[in-house]
């Protein structure tokens, strides 16, 4: 490995490097130990030889310590310092976040009615929904009114702490954005903190697995797109927020055919258009200069809502042949670092759409567009005008036959 590689991919070969480095230690550890307590005799004692340690390094899985070789080590490879920026909340800010968010715990407002002292005993369970970045989601009724319930769990942990409460003081400010997921109100215990909120009819995810991975349609996948860009673009502007974990699962859709976004987990406050903690979301989905570990800004969003479309119109994740394969985290972060961005098909999509992709995905977050420029696009201003009745495409879905062979 030659000294003109950069130091990106250092960064990703440390690793692997320091546990083989670790367990030809722990090897050579155990073979000492070994010939002391059991020594070979005479007969099978190998032959002494007059061997040189190599005065280059051979591999970077030399069992011959480097500081028994020869080498000049007056040129270092580069490294990249990968320091961790200044969370924007403090702990003082965090405990008046706390205060409030204690003082409003058990009011519930649904459909304009307050319900007061409302107590975890009075949501009856009635079905488990899946789980978020940081808690699991249940189906749960109050007086005959269902909802969805997200359950989490409190802890001692600064920055679980302020996973929670980011998640429930975005979604509690968020009521007056028609593409965000709606929240009633929330129940403190002293274990767990409930979020309630309005019940949506399904995700994207679980929509593509019922589809059996079959695309969805262009116009369904710009309504889409449309409901995504507004709600980013509302964090963003009315709270300084970018998502950080856009992607099928949490896009959600109500039976009337409303799309959502949810589960702000791990979002982040931007100061100066710029993301203020290193916190990650799901690897798929991450754009290249978050893998890299580089600065970045809502731009980030947009490659994981590139992704996400392009993941809508093939049917399955894009960086995979078929739903069959599955590809480990760090095969995946070295194809979305070194390979070109999944496009999609132009014999069977429209020029605007595959436009409209293509932009989202640019490696460079300096030429990517921000949500001004995407709404600006044909592709979105065709979608913002169509009449598509997204409620009575789901109302109407039949079952597909599997164009893949069901995974073993």
């Amino acid at each position: 490995m030659g000294s003109n590689k950069t130091g990106n991919y250092y960064f990703f070969i440390s690793p692997l490097h320091q546990r083989l480095s670790d367990f030809e230690n722990r090897f050579r550890k155990w073979r000492i130990f070994n010939k002391r307590q059991y020594p070979r005799s005479s007969s099978t004692e190998p032959k002494p030889r007059n061997l040189k340690n190599p005065d280059k390094p051979v591999c970077f899985t030399s069992p011959i310590p480097r500081k028994n070789m020869n080498l000049d080590l007056s040129s270092r490879r580069p490294r990249i310092p990968l320091e961790l920026m200044e969370t924007s909340i403090s702990d003082n800010e965090l405990n008046d976040r706390y205060k409030v968010v204690q003082e409003m715990s058990g009011i519930l407002k649904i459909n304009g009615q307050l319900y007061q002292d409302v107590k975890v005993e009075d949501l009856i369970y009635m079905s488990d929904l899946g789980s978020g970045t940081c808690g699991t989601v249940s189906k749960r009724k109050l007086k005959a009114r269902a909802m969805a319930v997200k359950e989490m769990k409190r802890t001692d942990n600064k920055e679980e702490s302020k996973r929670i409460f980011m998640d429930l003081d975005v979604v509690r400010k968020s009521n007056d954005c028609p593409y965000i997921v709606q929240c009633f109100g929330y129940i403190i215990t002293m274990d767990h903190l409930y979020i309630c909120m309005e019940l949506m009819a399904n995700c994207l995810e679980k929509v593509l697995n019922q589809r059996n991975y079959i695309g969805l349609p262009e116009e369904i996948i710009g309504k889409v797109a449309y409901s995504v860009v507004e709600a980013l673009a509302y964090l963003k502007n009315v709270h300084s927020l970018m998502h950080r974990d856009v992607k099928p699962s949490n896009i959600l859709l109500d039976w009337h055919g409303n799309i959502k976004l949810c589960d702000f987990g791990i979002s982040g406050q931007l100061i100066d258009s710029k993301a203020t903690t290193w916190s990650t979301g799901c690897t798929a989905y991450l754009a290249p200069e978050r893998i890299n570990r580089l600065p970045y800004n809502v731009t980030a969003d947009v490659w994981s809502l590139g992704i996400t479309l392009v993941q809508l119109a093939k049917g399955f994740f894009p960086y995979t042949e078929d739903p069959t394969q599955s590809l480990t985290p760090f095969v995946l972060m070295l194809k979305i670092r070194d390979e070109d961005p999944p496009q999609i098909d132009p014999n069977n999509f429209s020029p605007e759409f595959c436009d409209f992709v293509k932009s989202c995905l640019l490696k460079s977050n300096q030429e990517r567009p921000k949500y001004d420029r995407l709404s600006k696009m044909p592709f979105l201003i065709r979608a913002s005008q169509s009449d598509v009745d997204v409620g009575h495409w789901m109302a109407n879905q039949d079952q597909y036959d599997p164009p893949f062979p069901p995974r073993e």
